[in-house]
């Protein structure tokens, strides 16, 4: 077990105190980088919180307590029963229990460390970013078709992303918002797949970032999100009606706390000297972000979204704001897309996740049977 710093250790003593109490909450674990032991001074604390309440969605919920900026991570009680979802196994399989009311995280935990790094797991969790990566790939399809070549774009490059998480779990590396692109270079270079890094940063537009362009990138986020939150601040009750997953997003992200963190980890990195790291961090939390303001817009207007065609339909919902549409689309670098550079990123993209599907069972038999 990791030995946390007194802060921690005592903020954390005081959070699942409080948690104990609570009659919907029967677990508590510390995961993610203060449990690897990975953490640096601008890392915030994560908790996995097993809640028994009455939502069938995972949520997350920003707080700040004693200076450190902690994530309570909700799942739902039943999803460690059964079949257990996919997206939860790095959590569990590195978390550190703080509080178990009646040995489920525990005997959840004993089952993961069984399993996680078995050829059986990792198939099964491969399979799922495959078919994510799929979905992404058809979005941008459809976009292109309908001559939405921004949106094609954007889809294309997440659907790239997508199956390259499939290297990361072959070589059993750590998924984190803030290290994505180390671990990534790390993954293509255990498994002699080096071109697929330097394709991946061509084709996401990360190879040519410094850190004069993540800074002003940071400055745009800061904009772009004073607005958003000026929106939903405008709009109570449409944000308050809207489906659980959008409101409890956006709580979390309009949450000066999560402002704050995103402000202090990004300058770090780039004080690091991770410019290009930096930018794939801000780009990853404001691409989600972005696609939840789009859903409270469509409710504030009383119109459906079409996620397929994401940017034509928020360039339609920020008509009367085409200032913040802007910033959201350079904020991305969308502006100079056109029907040829989106075609040629579809295609790339395409051959890309053609080679990784083909090769994923022989590289899972290769890496994890025979090491």
């Amino acid at each position: 077990m990791i030995k946390l710093p007194e802060k921690i250790r005592r903020t954390l003593e005081k959070i699942v105190k409080e948690m104990r109490i609570k009659e919907d909450i029967y677990g508590v674990g510390l995961f993610a980088s203060w449990s690897r032991g990975d953490a640096t001074k601008s890392s915030d604390v994560d908790l996995l919180v097993l809640d028994k309440g009455n939502f069938s969605h995972e949520f997350v919920e920003r707080i700040e307590i004693n200076g450190l900026l902690v994530d309570l991570d909700h799942i739902p009680k039943a999803w460690i029963h059964g079949q257990i979802p996919p997206e939860l196994d790095q959590k569990i399989n590195e978390m550190q229990i703080l509080y178990d009311r009646d040995w489920s995280l525990t005997n959840t935990k004993l089952l993961m460390a069984k399993s996680y790094g078995s050829p059986e797991r990792v198939d099964i969790r491969t399979e799922a970013h495959v078919v994510e990566s799929d979905i992404y790939l058809s979005r941008a399809t459809s976009a292109f078709s309908r001559k939405d070549f921004q949106s094609a774009q954007l889809f294309a490059t997440m659907a790239l992303e997508n199956v390259l998480r499939v290297l990361m779990e072959v070589t059993l590396e750590p998924f984190s918002n803030s290290r994505f692109i180390e671990k990534l270079e790390e993954s293509t270079a255990k498994l002699g797949m080096q071109n697929l890094f330097t394709e991946y940063l061509k084709i996401s537009g990360l190879s040519g970032v410094d850190s004069v362009s993540v800074e002003g990138k940071l400055k745009l986020f800061k904009v772009i999100w004073d607005e958003i939150n000026f929106t939903a601040k405008q709009n109570p009750r449409a944000f308050e009606s809207s489906h659980f997953r959008v409101k409890t997003k956006l709580r979390y992200y309009l949450n000066p706390a999560f402002l704050q963190g995103m402000i202090m980890r990004t300058k770090s990195l780039i004080n690091s000297g991770k410019a290009v790291e930096a930018t794939h961090y801000l780009n990853n939390v404001f691409v989600d972000m972005v696609e939840n303001y789009a859903w409270l817009k469509s409710s504030i207007g009383k119109v459906k979204l079409d996620y397929t065609t994401l940017m034509r339909s928020l360039e339609s919902l920020e008509e009367k704001n085409p200032r913040n549409y802007k910033h959201i689309i350079e904020f991305l670098n969308l502006s100079d897309i056109d029907k040829l550079g989106a075609a040629e990123t579809i295609e790339k993209a395409r051959k890309i996740m053609i080679k990784i599907r083909k090769e994923r069972k022989v590289l899972i038999k290769n890496h994890l049977l025979e090491s």
